[in-house]
């Protein structure tokens, strides 16, 4: 019987799914007829009531007294990760429902989220976590998730045991009544109750369907919703969506919003996509839902389709790239890869560091393998259980110059390591705890020191295609889409001559610290020399034990003795190695005895028997011995004087040592860089007189009396020989600009004008570079970028002239460089190699550019803000960005733009101290400083040489301690260094000066 307190509900209810024994959620959609109610004696005619507006019936919504077409709720399709639609805030508070369907091939993905307000977490454990209430589903590996969070505690509860990736259609209902509530994935229900006291989901921010917007700005995302962190998301079909029992027009929703990459519609294609090869250049594809996703990280590629070249990143020992994040990060689940290419068997690749904790997840080389390690610093937390952090290696000997891809998958506890196409490395971590925090991403050197036991050397090689959590970062960083990098690594593939020494004559030669050589070794150096023969290094030890390595009429000879005798290894080479061009020497030992020498790309290898051994004792000397001690070498060791010729890229197991800086002492004459005249003068190298390719990028050869110097104005390149990058800004998104404004007594007339600049960039529209006269007179100059090609436009009084090179495509991410000339109202147009485009422009023109007021670089204030690199910007004797990094009074930075090469803003006084006080700060690429003047490291006056350098290489001072900073104290070289406590002792310098030097004293 009904009572006069009963409700009678027809086609649905404010809240069905809560309705005693209903077996569903949503409301009704369609036509009823006819509605009546008998009971006995009683008969409610309810259509006609409500109709006729009794006012014992209620009406909620939109009913029509007719039957007509119901709009049906069509299904759409999120056909990329990147589409997604938003929704009304949810207003769930004690009790909610939500059902859809959805249909999908593809493994993962964010369905649905939604979170609260923002509060800080009041748990000791955990001070730096903002808690939100928040709700998802998500697909992870094929598998449904429900997650909730009341803030009493997260739930996250798999829906249903099988994977749903198959591409049926599945019907998902959820719904929750306080802290009780299931999930069901067609009809099979999984009950769950949240834990804590918490009732209420306070949910205050949209409800996203499919995925999140680009601009994650104000949203926060809980470290248990995976999809979100790893910018998974979903691509499939939608369709029936009811939330709290009323429908949603989703298909109406995305046409209002506009939405890309949403269809109104679901169908199935039956042709696989990955059928006709669509990934380029060797990529993985993976046939998805409708579309093929390529797996581009081991190809050196990036794109849809693998298709657009990654930037290389190049490091020489003192470079780092620094991604510090807007916002600290707390993760559980991480997706990085990389590519690398390096001869060194120690260095950095890439870490995760936070300014709070110990926490890390860090990839680095260790004896030529990959190395894992991921710290979760649990005991700074105060975790029941921690053991430290977990390691994993894979690989071998992966310093063999040859390009690697490095993939890591973490997935709470659960770690995976993968090199190239190897088996993958898997383990599992120890302990309750999985939450990874950190606010930098950092390659090359870790610069945030303060909880580190020990620090990995510095990344010497190059790096490429580093994306961590599907963030590009190297080539977001180049292409200005982010705003939050820094570095000073260069741009693009260059040949790397770390710290180079110069040993003027044979009786020249260096002391260091006795090499650590005991178990295992892993040595590298680049040499150059003329010389047929010379002692390279050389350190004795207990009994019989050595080490040599020699040049014997210009082959190499790697000689040495565990105990058993000495043996003898000759290098392999196609001719003499006293050719007067570098060469790479790698030379190694592991456990089991196998000796390896690698010669430039020849590799030779011999296994000895007997002792393992090599116990070393004594000084370890480099490029000689004293005079006396050569008779008393070993009898299989040919030297009888010393290495006269360069050294660079010194690596003893992945210590960097400085030469000169780290020398317990020396002798002889040993000057920092290898100069061409040096090598003319000491070792009749090549000749110092100009040649057609002495100078780099166009540069222009102006001979000198003694050897040339080069004009590299019109070359966006800087350095001797114009092979250095010039000064590098990067404008990031939202633009920027650079002002140079003349005094207004010095505002130059000019008859002709020079204007060169190198760039990367992907847009299509640009403005560049704009100079512009005193107000009122008109005159202009502009270079820009219009559909995707580069041209200048200039009025000097008559008329607008324009110049365009209209066959070479710009915007592709690649470096260009782009030289201008004007003469009069003629021009000429060279972009990078290409012919040279003259214009004459008809009738009569003015040809003085009058009263110059600005350079503004960056085009901000036209509407075409330039997004990418900007480099060696050269106007009329002006170096604007050169300038720029020099702080010119003349000179405004406004808007999203960083300078290459900054000191990172976040670095502590301990990583300056330890490894980057002058390499940030000056061009070491500009300085020589000869030992004779400069080895003392406090009132030292260097002195400043061009180095002259005759291949495109990056020549680099020490990586480990400045050695041409006037005003520090000698500094301690870190563990990525020799690992050496210092001390005053007075000694004779190379060259024979009394001194104070800092000696060197094994730990």
């Amino acid at each position: 019987m009904l009572g006069s307190d009963d409700f009678f509900y027809v086609g649905g209810s404010p809240s069905t799914a809560d309705l005693p024994g209903s077996p569903v959620s949503n409301n009704f959609m369609g036509c009823l007829k006819e509605v009546v109610y008998k009971n006995n004696d009683v008969r409610l005619e309810l259509s006609r009531l409500a109709k006729q507006g009794d006012p014992k019936m209620k009406i909620h919504g939109v009913v029509a007294f007719k039957c007509e077409n119901v709009a049906t709720l069509d299904p759409i399709t999120f056909e990329t990760p990147e589409s997604f639609i938003s929704l009304p805030k949810w207003n769930a508070k004690k009790t909610g429902s939500i059902s859809f369907d959805f249909r999908t091939t593809e493994p993962n993905g964010l369905i649905l989220f939604s979170h609260g307000k923002p509060r800080h977490q009041k748990d000791a454990k955990h001070p730096q976590m903002v808690k939100v209430d928040f709700f998802a589903i998500e697909m992870l590996d094929g598998h449904l998730y429900l997650l909730l969070d009341m803030g009493s505690g997260t739930i996250k509860i798999k829906a249903l045991q099988k994977k749903v990736n198959d591409g049926e259609w599945y019907h998902v209902d959820f719904q929750r009544d306080g802290r009780s509530g299931t999930i069901s994935v067609n009809t099979l229900r999984t009950p769950y109750t949240a834990p804590g006291e918490s009732e209420i989901l306070d949910l205050d921010d949209d409800l996203y369907l499919g995925g999140l917007p680009e601009n994650k700005a104000g949203l926060v995302f809980p470290t248990e919703v995976w999809t979100a962190l790893l910018n998974y998301g979903y691509v499939g079909c939608i369709r029936d969506l009811f939330i709290d029992g009323q429908s949603k027009d989703i298909r109406q929703m995305a046409e209002i919003q506009s939405t890309a990459g949403v269809k109104p519609s679901c169908s199935r294609e039956t042709a696989k996509p990955c059928l006709s090869n669509p990934c380029k250049n060797n990529g993985v594809c993976r046939d998805g839902w409708n579309r093929y996703v390529c797996d581009c990280s081991g190809t050196g590629y990036l794109g849809r389709s693998c298709e657009r070249e990654a930037t290389i990143l190049s490091y020489d020992g003192s470079m780092f790239m620094k991604i510090q994040l807007p916002v600290v990060m707390h993760t559980e689940a991480e997706d990085v890869s990389l590519r690398f290419r390096s001869q060194r068997a120690y260095g950095i690749l890439m870490a995760t560091t936070s300014r709070e904790s110990a926490d890390t997840l860090r990839l680095e080389l260790d004896a030529g393998r990959v190395k894992l390690t991921v710290n979760l610093d649990c005991i700074r937390i105060n975790c029941n259980s921690s053991k430290g952090p977990e390691t994993l290696f894979a690989g071998y000997n992966l310093n063999d110059n040859e390009w690697h891809t490095v993939r890591v998958v973490r997935r709470g506890k659960s770690l995976k390591l993968m090199v190239d196409d190897q088996q993958a490395m898997t383990g599992q971590m120890a302990g309750d705890h999985t939450r990874l925090e950190f606010h930098n991403i950092e390659t090359g050197i870790i610069t945030e020191r303060r909880y580190l036991s020990s620090v990995p050397s510095n990344f010497i090689g190059h790096l490429q295609s580093l994306t961590f959590n599907g963030m590009a970062y190297i080539d977001l960083c180049k292409n200005g889409d982010i705003d939050y990098c820094e570095l000073n690594a260069r741009f693009g593939f260059r040949n790397i001559i770390a710290d180079p020494v110069t040993f003027k004559t044979k009786a020249s030669y260096v002391a260091l610290a006795t090499l650590q050589a005991y178990t295992s070794m892993h040595l590298f150096f680049q040499f150059k020399t003329t010389s047929l023969d010379g002692l390279i290094l050389y350190n004795s030890g207990d009994g019989n034990d050595f080490i040599v390595v020699e040049l014997v009429k210009g082959y190499l000879h790697y000689v040495f003795d565990l105990g058993n005798g000495a043996n003898l290894i000759k290098g392999s080479s196609n001719k003499p190695l006293n050719d007067n061009q570098w060469h790479n020497v790698m030379i190694s030992r592991d456990t089991n005895n196998l000796h390896t020498v690698k010669i430039d790309n020849k590799i030779t290898t011999q296994s000895t028997a007997g002792a393992r051994n090599l116990d070393l004792k004594s000084d370890l000397y480099i490029g000689g011995v004293a005079k006396e001690m050569y008779k008393s070498l070993p009898k299989l060791v040919h030297a009888k004087e010393g290495f006269q010729g360069c050294l660079a890229s010194v690596d003893l197991n992945g210590r960097l040592p400085d030469l000169i800086s780290d020398a317990l002492f020396c002798n002889g004459q040993i000057e920092r860089g290898c100069e061409v005249a040096l090598m003319k003068a000491d070792l009749q190298g090549p000749s110092t007189t100009c040649q057609e390719d002495s100078c780099a990028n166009q540069g222009v050869c102006l001979q000198q009396w003694d050897g040339f110097s080069c004009d590299c104005s019109m070359t966006s390149f800087s350095g001797p020989l114009c092979n250095d990058p010039g000064t590098t800004y990067i404008f990031s998104k939202g633009g920027g600009q650079i002002t140079y404004t003349w005094p207004p007594n010095d505002r130059p007339s000019t008859r002709a004008d020079r204007l060169a600049i190198g760039f990367s960039t992907v847009q299509k529209e640009a403005v560049l570079v704009r100079v512009d006269s005193s107000t009122g007179l008109g005159d202009y100059l502009e270079l820009h970028i219009h559909q995707g090609k580069i041209g200048v436009k200039f009025n000097v009084g008559t008329d607008d002239i324009s110049i365009e090179e209209i066959n070479a495509i710009i915007n592709d991410g690649k470096y260009h460089v782009v030289r201008f000339t004007r003469s009069g109202g003629n021009a000429t147009l060279q972009v990078d190699n290409w012919p040279v485009i003259e214009r004459y422009p008809a009738g009569r023109q003015l040809t003085i550019f009058n009263s110059q007021a600005t350079i503004k670089i960056g085009g901000k204030e036209r509407g075409h803000p330039f997004q990418g690199q900007l480099s060696g910007l050269y106007y009329n004797g002006l170096k604007v960005l050169n300038m720029a990094a020099e702080n010119d009074a003349n000179i405004v930075i406004e808007g999203n733009v960083r300078l290459v090469g900054e000191v990172p803003s976040s670095m502590t006084t301990e990583s300056t101290a330890t490894a980057m006080q002058s390499e940030m700060s000056t061009s070491v690429m500009e300085t020589t400083t000869t030992l004779a003047t400069s080895t003392a490291r406090r009132g030292k006056t260097p002195t400043k040489e061009p180095i002259g350098q005759t291949t495109d290489d990056i020549l680099v001072a020490s990586a480990e301690c400045p050695s041409d900073d006037e005003d520090i104290d000698p500094c301690e070289p870190s563990s990525g260094g020799l690992g050496y406590s210092l001390t005053e002792d007075l000694r004779l310098d190379c060259k024979g000066h009394s001194r104070a030097l800092a000696t060197v004293l094994s730990r």
